[in-house]
């Protein structure tokens, strides 16, 4: 099985391929990104808010988390990039999976994909949630009373990610249900744990570019882009070895 640093190329080649699909799904989430920055308080001068721009990866199966958001959000704008996130999401899962297994594009197919599977996608992002905050008090409770058992905490949280980093795939592209999804992702991932943890590590570093000022964010998230479909190739890999 190739290395995830291996799986960058072809899927560079496979998003500029279908660029006229992902460039407008990808977009929104680099619009929203931008938005949140500019309206978040700046963190001390000029040069500390450029520093903290980031976007989200568009990558990442698993939802991501930016308290930063709350604060830059009314009710209204809140609603509206809840909804529009989550469209964005389902139809950019499903033109990942139909990218990587050479299925024909297109936004009619995408969104009868976004309303079929939307809700259990939903409450999969709903579990996912709890956990962090469940792993967050860990964390810090742990830290706070045994530094053993904070250091334990992240371990497990690390674990689950890695177990269950499939779900949203499985979901899609079996037609499964929640339960039957996160067996099976698991399932996948015991296949060949190294395999899941070194895309995860990928686009981890590709997180870190995000450090570099000014311009740190909007290159993570042109690498993040390029390199969106790995998770899907390395389902569709697993899923080859059975």
């Amino acid at each position: 099985m190739p290395s995830a640093f291996e799986l960058f190329t072809p899927s560079k080649e496979l998003v500029l391929k279908n660029i006229w699909i992902f460039g407008p799904l990808y977009a929104v989430t680099l619009i929203f990104g931008i938005h949140d920055w500019i309206w978040t308080p700046a963190r001390g001068n000029f040069f500390a808010r450029h520093n903290t721009f980031n976007f989200a990866s568009p990558g990442n199966p698993l939802p991501s988390f930016d308290l930063s958001f709350f604060i830059s959000s009314s009710l209204i704008w809140f609603l509206f990039v809840a909804v529009m996130g989550m469209a964005v999401s389902v139809m950019s899962l499903s033109a990942q999976l139909d990218a990587v297994e050479g299925r024909p594009l297109d936004f009619q197919h995408l969104w009868k994909d976004f309303k079929r599977y939307w809700f259990r996608i939903l409450i999969l992002y709903a579990i996912f949630s709890v956990l962090v905050v469940i792993f967050v008090w860990m964390f810090f409770f742990g830290l706070l009373l045994f530094v053993l058992a904070g250091l334990l905490a992240t371990v497990l949280a690390f674990l689950v990610i890695s177990r269950y980093f499939l779900t949203p795939y499985v979901i899609i592209d079996q037609d499964a249900g929640i339960s039957q999804a996160l067996s099976e992702s698991a399932s996948l991932s015991a296949r060949n744990p190294g395999a899941i943890w070194g895309v995860i590590g990928v686009m981890f570093l590709i997180s870190l570019v995000s450090v570099v000022p000014y311009i740190g964010g909007l290159l993570a998230f042109v690498l993040g882009s390029l390199c969106s479909l790995a998770p899907a190739m390395r389902y569709h890999q697993l899923k080859r070895m059975s």
